[in-house]
């Protein structure tokens, strides 16, 4: 019998990923399609008194475990059979750790696990599932787009670990994704009330299978996107690989049609962190000088007949102030709109900031220079007199100069420390 298709693309799949080949069991891989696992086979299992869901038009490609620990607690025959949706990334560093880190960890690497956005704030757990149709929701599993160099046709491809859970570690609670508020059935065989386990028992949950769910993408063809870039590099075919299969595209898997894909429920969405209402607040701020310095020097424009250019730098340090701080807003609002994994905005935000550190300290300059230059002459009074200044024009210019002065090296060095990531 010649391989099944979706064994071929999914190891060119994990050869273009740069999949650990010294994890892999490829004597236990082992394909759920229609043509390798026929409709009249069951649909669930039942593994130490739970149920648990046939991965059907999925394909496992089997990770190595060990042995003496399996065979020490008896996984095999008492623990519990469940999914894990995720990412091919994330896949890929759970195996090499040998298993799924709680949120707050630190992987082997120094990195940090933090909880997903958009997924429930403050619930430090390890989630799975005894349904591959819950695993398998967008918020959970991870579509990657793949060009197979065998057939040069684009397929999406879904990543779901499949794992052993000990029975006495899970807590059973209902789907957090409003499926239920909506009246909907996520999975034919389990209940939404118990579709979601939840442990903090990191060792309680081993990896066994990566499983994938390969569709052919008919729709479109992405080769030229950057998500495709990354994953589809040159990958010589087997050389026992036969004519591919016919398509897999009608395959039908999971219970929710991907066009309908439940989203997280606004309540659970992460809120505003304490930093980004800090920032908020401290920008709201910092807009106060800047407004006050552009009213008096428009007001008094003409008021300081000893240095004109007094009411000019009042007048240019509120304008270009109140711009930095419209600009600063803008790019916030990017940042704060989507995932802050994307760093959007990041580096171009970093730029315009040095690049007005940099106005300012040269202005700073100038109104020093034009400030403590009439200082032993000045005053206030008599208004006829060629040494006249306005004092509140004189005054917000002093104490402009006061604190740019106090501060500009700060922000000058956070400037450069945060552009080179020292």
């Amino acid at each position: 019998m010649s391989e099944c298709a979706h064994l071929r693309i999914g190891k060119e799949f994990l050869a273009s990923v740069s999949w650990p080949s010294s994890f892999r069991r490829k004597d236990h891989d082992r394909c759920y399609c229609h043509r390798c696992y026929p409709a009249n086979l069951a649909d669930t299992l039942t593994v130490a008194g739970y149920t648990y869901v046939i991965p059907r038009g999925w394909t496992r490609f089997a990770v190595a475990v060990d042995e003496s620990f399996f065979n020490h607690h008896n996984v095999w025959d008492t623990w519990l059979n469940c999914y894990h949706g995720t990412s091919i990334d994330s896949a890929k560093s759970c195996v090499e750790h040998r298993q799924l880190l709680l949120p707050d960890d630190v992987t082997m690497h120094g990195k940090k696990i933090g909880i997903r956005e958009d997924h429930i704030p403050e619930e430090r757990f390890v989630f799975t599932t005894p349904s591959i149709s819950y695993a398998a929701l967008d918020c959970y599993a991870y579509t990657h787009s793949f060009r197979s160099p065998y057939d040069l046709k684009l397929y999406s491809i879904k990543v779901v670990l499949q794992c052993k859970q000990k029975a006495d570690s899970i807590i059973v609670q209902p789907e957090t994704v409003c499926a239920t508020k909506q009246g909907r059935r996520l999975c034919p065989h389990i209940p939404n009330e118990e579709l979601e386990w939840k442990t903090k028992h990191r060792s309680s949950v081993m990896i066994y299978g990566l499983l994938l769910e390969i569709k052919q993408n008919h729709a479109s063809d992405d080769s030229n996107s950057p998500q495709y870039q990354k994953l589809n590099i040159s990958v010589p075919p087997a050389s026992n690989v036969v004519a591919p299969e016919p398509s897999i595209t009608e395959e039908i898997t999971n219970t929710i049609p991907k066009s309908e894909s439940l989203p997280l429920p606004s309540s659970y969405r992460k809120p505003m962190s304490k930093t980004r209402i800090a920032l908020l607040v401290v920008l709201i701020i910092s807009t106060f000088l800047p407004m006050a310095a552009l009213t008096i020097g428009q007001i008094y424009k003409s008021e300081c007949p000893i240095q004109p250019w007094i009411p000019r730098w009042v007048t240019v340090f509120g304008s270009v102030g109140l711009s930095a701080s419209c600009l600063m807003f803008v790019i916030l609002f990017i940042n704060f709109k989507w995932h802050p994994e994307k760093e959007i905005g990041k580096y171009v935000s970093g730029c315009i900031l040095c690049l007005l550190l940099f106005f300012f300290l040269a202005w700073l300059i100038a109104g020093s220079v034009w400030i403590f230059s009439v200082k032993p002459k000045i005053q206030f009074v008599q208004t006829n007199a060629t040494n006249y200044c306005q004092e509140t024009l004189y005054k917000l210019l002093l104490t402009s100069v006061s604190n740019k002065r106090r501060n500009h090296n700060v922000y000058l060095i956070k400037c450069v420390v945060d552009q080179h990531g020292f």
